[in-house]
């Protein structure tokens, strides 16, 4: 008998999963079909993963990008014959074809299945989405200026710089409309008042499109301020403010700290500034440094208010946090550096494939500091989304605990790693990592915002 699974796309979008496996008596036998006119789906997109398995208890799943990279695992139990899990891509993932194999102990080996994975939007039609020949349009560079002002190419886009104080990248079509239009950063001489506790670490500078201090992007831009280090006290933490002029009042964004600098991803323009203040003041005061509008009645919510007053993790543009998204391996690596305040003499040990990569830095502290380890000498994998037992193995490191040496009780402890029995024993042992309802702490499936956030809560009050 045949049994047809899919797997779907939240909300609307699904994946074509090529293959199918057949079932006859007791075999084992998993199998994914969906509507060929589903072909491909988007970096940032929401995947569901259901289906049946017959004869079977629990799957894992485990989804590999094009250059193998994982980008997501997860054991899900078979209840009544059915299974479920599901993540979220990262907006940056990589294009190409993703493989999903499927496996269970009853298995004798994985069945496989593939997909696509496309920034632009599904076409299953005959036409091309390139133009066709004669009369081809002109394209321009992106600009580049350090003045302060630039006149820019919306399918170009570009970065201007205020010197090397304050600077804004633009990717191509993030500007709405066809027309060059001036984009200017300057310092502002009279700024807003700034709350009692707060300081400013560095100018407040304001950025503007077209002669409009007030400006709403197509898609994310990226803003880098500078401030003065000798302006940061012991237990403060530099983060970049907004101010929001309907309100009159400043909303920190949090960024990510290097250096001199904080830099984020923001949707729209207005006042920006770098401010300080003591952590501990601003979340024992009950102060929530960010409206975050998707994490109401979430389980993680003291967790995740806390590590983003601390300035460690910081919302979306979007002022979402997306808890249920999942996280990569320097994403947790950052956070974790940011948490325990860890820092290296000699810049510590950059991989061949963290030399260019945004949380290049952070990671080098984090190896110097023996918290982080590669696949080998020279990769780091830091877009493979982190697994719950390499999140183990960082958390316990950091927070100094003495790996224990007795055997998890969970239901899929066989399934650990041995080089992670240890780590996941302490975090256990330790309360700062919990198992599931039913009775399985998942080492292989990836970790979420909200779980990582959490896991790192639990290790600073140990």
């Amino acid at each position: 008998m045949k049994k047809l699974f899919s797997i779907l796309l939240a909300p609307v979008i699904c994946l074509l999963c090529m293959g199918v496996a057949f079932a006859e008596n007791n075999e084992a036998t998993v199998s994914l079909d969906t509507p060929a006119s589903y072909q491909n789906y988007k970096p940032g997109d929401n995947v569901q993963i259901t289906g049946n398995a017959q004869n079977i208890t629990q799957v894992s799943i485990l989804v590999r990008n094009t250059a193998g990279g994982m980008a997501y695992a997860a054991q899900p139990s078979v209840v009544n014959g059915a299974f479920f899990t599901e993540f979220q891509l990262n907006d940056d993932a990589v294009e190409g074809q993703y493989t999903i194999s499927i496996g269970a102990k009853e298995l004798s080996a994985p069945v496989n299945f593939t997909f696509k994975v496309a920034k632009s939007s599904n076409n299953t039609g005959t036409g091309s989405t390139t133009g066709g020949g004669g009369g081809g349009g002109s394209t321009s560079n992106p600009v580049t200026s350090t003045t302060g002002t630039a006149t820019v190419t919306p399918g170009a886009g570009g970065t201007i710089g205020l010197g090397s104080e304050a600077t804004i990248e633009m990717p191509a079509n993030a500007l709405t409309g066809t027309g060059k239009v001036e984009v200017k950063v300057q310092k502002v001489t009279t700024s807003p008042a700034v709350p009692a506790g707060f300081k400013l670490a560095g100018n407040v500078y304001e950025f503007s499109v077209g002669g409009k201090n007030s400006y709403t992007f197509a898609k994310n831009v990226t803003i880098t301020l500078s401030f003065d280090p000798q302006s940061i006290s012991p237990g403060e933490t530099p983060a970049i403010y907004y101010y929001k002029e309907s309100l009159g009042e400043w909303v920190k964004l949090g960024g990510t700290v290097s250096g001199n600098t904080v830099t984020i991803e923001v949707n729209h323009f207005t006042k920006y500034t770098v401010m300080a203040v003591n952590e501990d003041v601003i979340y024992n005061a009950g102060i929530i440094a960010e409206a975050l509008n998707d994490i109401a009645g979430h389980w993680a919510y003291d967790n995740i208010n806390k590590l983003v007053a601390m300035g460690c993790i910081s919302g979306y543009p979007d002022g979402s946090f997306k808890p249920n998204k999942s996280i990569t391996r320097a994403e947790f690596a950052t956070v974790l550096v940011n948490a325990f305040k860890l820092s290296s003499s000699n810049g510590g040990k950059k991989f061949a494939d963290t030399a260019d990569h945004w949380a290049g830095d952070f990671i080098a502290i984090a190896a110097a500091n023996g918290i982080v380890g590669g696949y080998d000498a020279d990769t780091f994998g830091p877009n493979d989304l982190i697994t719950r037992e390499q999140m183990a193995a960082m958390i316990v490191k950091a927070a100094k605990l003495t790996p224990a040496a007795g055997e998890t009780q969970f239901v899929d402890s066989s399934s650990i790693s041995s080089w992670a029995r240890e780590a996941m024993a302490a975090a256990t042992e330790h309360g700062i990592m919990n198992g599931y309802p039913d009775d399985t702490v998942r080492p292989q499936a990836g970790a979420t915002r909200a779980e990582a956030v959490t896991v790192i809560v639990n290790a600073l009050n140990e």
